[in-house]
């Protein structure tokens, strides 16, 4: 019977671990287009604009096109994964329809493959292909699903063209720690692909944040005014840009959060340790011969519980003091699962009531 209820116990602890909520909540994943072999990239500028609460930002990206032949064919192929809306692409000035995948993977053969200008993305054997290989350190994924690709076909003369591609995106939250890890992010990546790279002009505008922001990009080639942060690139700087928002706390929030949840617990209890060892010694002091100590046992047992009561209590108040939308209440997790160490700080508890009882119990009894 023992060992049955031991096994229950145990395995609920593991059914509720694993269906703990996952700490990562993904956002937009902005990307670099793949382009046809028959295009250069000779310039791209790419602004991004960060909302006043750091939720959404807008992607504006110029590129400057060289094409070598004239033509209808798809000049870029974009990889658009949970954009959440207004993804638009101009040519020249014009508005472009945009197209999913659906079935050009399926059009076989050199005369009718809609990507025959793409083939470096994807091996001989078309009829495999449901993903591709990348290599975005920190991406979305570790492989692109087709079905997240959109693209256009269009009519481009020979020589130079503008293409404007301009979204709404959405941020990426990260819960592991106590506070959330709020970020944007844009893959450079797919310009390892690319025939010829140029230059890279980045903006980005934080006038509107509150917060202090930070990059991946580095300071050398920065210039900040009123907000705004200016990069220029002459090669590709990290696969992936990483915008990061660091709250702005109280200084009574990083206090609390030095202390933590545990010791603050620690602290709160020690005004009721301190008050169960007044008790005991008052009781040894009228009743010294007493073999058993009713004031220890009933605190031996409260105090452990009261404990894990505070550690919760302590957990919800620093989390309130962080305040929204810095505090990740992944710490809740960890005190709501303290209840399971209950035996633990019984014991620990328990020997320490019997030792400062007996001590007393040896002072009064000479006496």
């Amino acid at each position: 019977m023992k060992t049955k209820l031991f096994l229950l116990c145990f395995l609920n602890v593991v059914l509720l671990r694993a269906n703990m909520a996952s700490p990562v909540q993904e956002g937009t994943l902005g990307t670099r287009p793949f382009i046809s072999e028959h295009v250069h990239i000779q310039h791209e500028n790419l602004r991004i604009t960060l909302g006043e609460n750091f939720e959404y930002a807008v992607f504006e990206i110029e590129y400057y096109i060289k094409a070598e032949k004239s033509g209808t064919q798809i000049p870029l192929l974009f990889y658009a994964s949970e954009y959440y809306k207004d993804f638009e692409v101009t040519i020249d000035g014009k508005k472009i329809t945009l197209q999913s995948q659906e079935d050009f993977w399926d059009l076989y053969g050199a005369d009718k493959e809609k990507l025959t200008n793409f083939h470096y993305l994807y091996s001989e054997d078309k009829k495999a292909i449901r993903h591709l290989e990348n290599e975005f350190q920190y991406g979305r994924t570790d492989r692109i699903s087709l079905n997240d690709f959109l693209y256009f076909e269009t009519d481009i003369a020979e020589g130079m063209h503008k293409i404007n591609v301009r979204y709404k995106a959405t941020n990426w939250r990260y819960k592991h720690n106590r506070l959330n890890e709020d970020s944007f992010r844009y893959a450079l990546a797919p310009a390892k692909y690319w025939k010829s790279f140029g230059t890279l002009n980045i903006t980005i505008d934080a006038s509107k944040v509150k917060d202090t922001i930070t990059t991946n990009l580095g300071e050398n080639n920065s210039k900040t005014s009123n907000g705004i942060i200016n990069f220029r690139f002459e090669e590709m700087p990290v696969d992936i840009i990483r915008i990061t928002r660091i709250p702005t706390l109280s200084s009574f929030a990083k206090v609390l959060l030095k202390l933590e949840s545990f010791w603050l617990a620690i602290l709160m209890i020690s005004i009721f340790v301190l008050f169960h060892v007044w008790k005991m010694v008052r009781f040894r002091r009228k009743h010294p011969e007493k073999r058993i100590s009713v004031v220890a046992i009933f605190g031996a047992i409260a105090i452990p519980i009261a404990f894990l009561f505070m550690l919760l209590l302590a957990t919800f108040w620093i989390d309130a003091a962080i305040g929204n939308p810095y505090a990740s209440g992944r710490e809740s997790y960890g005190a709501f699962f303290g209840f399971m160490e209950l035996p633990k700080y019984l014991i620990i508890y328990i020997v320490f009531s019997i030792i400062i009882d007996f001590i007393f119990k040896k002072i009064y009894t000479k006496t």
